[in-house]
């Protein structure tokens, strides 16, 4: 029976039984954007559902390959293939989805106690699975470090076992992992030191691991233009999703700094946005536009819900609580699909984008480096010079020309 189930009853199938499983409807909704693309795919080459055509689709549509290594995939890519395989899946009568849960924790007894609380103190602070997963991996690696290193109790930690381990793993692991267990070493030896486990901050003690760094995702002026035009503002969600984008792409503020925005942090008199930002503790002020504020003033007075909270941007349905930062991923995600601007491979479509796009836009017009860092609360200006890599504008100017090939030996031949 589940064989001649068009692809529009299978894609009700998959919905139903993803809720039914307690999957969140935030990316139930997602996965739901690849199933129209291929139900009206099918529809415009008057084709049945079926693997083959299902992967046509992939590879015509998002140039995903069937035999692409996934882990290879953007997060993006990955979301499509695994929409299309749920469909798959559900045709052959298997499972459609298997949930991602934690990693499981594999800590020697003497550091139990601590590992789980530093575990459920990073839970309680709404970070992704990835980011948990990623401590995880990084806790079970130093407890065996710690056993092998004959160390019986967390306080007997010192700076150089700090090294050693480190060190330990740069022998056997690439350099992106031991790039995100150096962040999860430095996050837990704070910890540990604030409750008292350890007499001092080893934090420190961990270097910087420094990977190559991709060039920027950036749009141009009219591309952004574009696409804040194309939200519905005759909606109280697309008024609310304005104001937030808005945000991110004149005043180029994280998404995490915009979805943890309170009331306090809006100097009406001043016109100024005040913050200390998430990400790297930085104060921040920042000038208040006057279409920023516009849309600021409209969300709250029109469409915002009657909340306690003192967040300023909150879910549209109850419990009305602040937004999370994933959830303005998806909604820029969807702004610049809804203008009809896609992403193309390696071009990355989130806020990020705007802040990348901002901070191209203001070296094009001369603006000194250490004035965007300001801007941008980075650390420091080192960060910000990654945004040259995108500045063709000036690029251009000191580009040498390429000589001729005149009396060059190519395969033999002199040309």
């Amino acid at each position: 029976m589940k064989e001649q189930m068009s692809v529009t009853e299978l894609i009700q199938t998959v919905s139903q039984s993803m809720k039914g499983d307690g999957i969140k409807q935030d990316y139930i909704t997602q996965l739901s954007y690849t199933w129209k693309a291929l139900e009206q795919y099918l529809i415009a080459h008057d084709l049945v559902f079926s693997k083959e055509n299902a992967f046509t689709f992939l590879k015509d549509k998002y140039d995903i390959h069937a035999d692409q290594n996934f882990a290879k995939l953007r997060p993006i890519d990955k979301r499509r293939k695994r929409a299309v395989c749920a469909l798959l899946h559900c045709a052959d009568g298997k499972s459609v989805y298997r949930e991602k849960t934690y990693w499981p924790c594999s800590f020697h007894d003497a550091y139990v106690l601590p590992f789980y609380e530093f575990l459920n103190e990073r839970k309680s602070q709404d970070l992704a699975l990835s980011t948990i997963n990623r401590d995880i991996y990084t806790l079970n690696h130093f407890s065996k470090y710690l056993q092998e290193s004959r160390i019986s109790k967390i306080s007997d930690i010192s700076p150089a076992i700090v090294q050693g381990f480190m060190k330990w793993l740069a022998e056997q692991k690439n350099l992106p992992t031991l790039k995100s267990a150096s962040a999860s070493m430095r996050v837990l030896l704070r910890y540990l030191y604030q409750n008292g486990y350890i007499p001092e901050d080893y934090s420190p003690v961990v270097l910087s691991v420094r990977c190559r760094k991709v060039v920027p995702s950036v749009y141009q002026t009219d591309e952004i233009e574009k696409m804040l035009v194309s939200f519905n503002q005759s909606s109280a969600v697309g008024i609310r999703n304005y104001a937030m984008v808005l945000m991110a792409a004149r005043l180029g503020i994280r998404a995490s700094d915009i979805c943890a925005l309170e009331f306090k942090n809006i100097h009406w008199e001043r016109n100024t946005i005040e913050f200390v930002t998430v990400k790297t503790g930085k104060p921040a002020v920042l000038p208040l536009p006057a279409d920023v504020g516009n849309a600021i003033i409209r969300y709250i007075k029109d469409v915002r819900p009657s909340s306690e909270d003192h967040h300023i941007f909150l879910r549209m349905q109850a419990p009305f609580k602040k937004l999370n930062p994933a959830s303005l991923h998806m909604i820029v995600t969807n702004a610049f699909r809804d203008a009809g601007i896609t992403a193309r491979p390696g071009r990355c479509h989130g806020p990020h984008a705007l802040r990348a796009s901002l901070a191209t836009s203001m070296l094009e017009k001369e603006i000194p480096l250490p004035v965007i860092s300001e801007v941008l609360s980075h650390s420091d200006t080192d960060t910000t010079k990654m945004y040259l890599k995108v500045d063709m504008h000036h690029l251009r100017k000191i580009a040498l020309e390429v000589p001729g090939l005149t009396g060059v030996w190519m395969g033999g031949v002199r040309i």
